[in-house]
């Protein structure tokens, strides 16, 4: 792939990016000016107001408060050990050319490796 193929494709991308911006900020103006939409959005706010009232007096007991404290628990966990295996899988990766990887039962799992273009610094 070309250099110049590349950076045409940023660049329509980036300008489709900030013509969704613009729409989606115009989009945004009309339905704050909607009164049917004022009024769904209060209800809406209602019941969420409700809602989290209900899950703080359910999260009060303390044999629900251990399950929710647990639940966080494995949360981290998994998310350091999903942020370990892509490192390991990359490596497999680069030293194999391949994005199949036996598990521990024996079948064959692919895995996808990705780019995500960042920002430009400064900007």
């Amino acid at each position: 792939m070309e250099l110049t193929s590349i950076q045409k494709r940023i660049t329509s991308i980036e300008k489709l990016e900030a013509e969704n911006k613009i729409s989606k900020e115009m989009l945004k103006a009309e339905l704050e000016n909607d009164p049917g939409y004022a009024d769904a959005q209060s209800t809406v706010k209602a019941a969420t107001t409700r809602k989290k009232e209900a899950k703080e007096q359910v999260l009060a007991v303390a044999s629900n408060a251990e399950i929710a404290n647990k639940i966080k628990e494995n949360q981290e966990e998994i998310t350091t050990q999903k942020e370990i295996l892509t490192a390991e899988l990359i490596d497999h990766y680069r030293k194999h050319n391949t994005d199949e990887i036996p598990d521990a039962t024996g079948h064959l799992r692919r895995f996808k490796v990705s780019a995500t273009l960042l920002p430009v610094r400064g900007e």
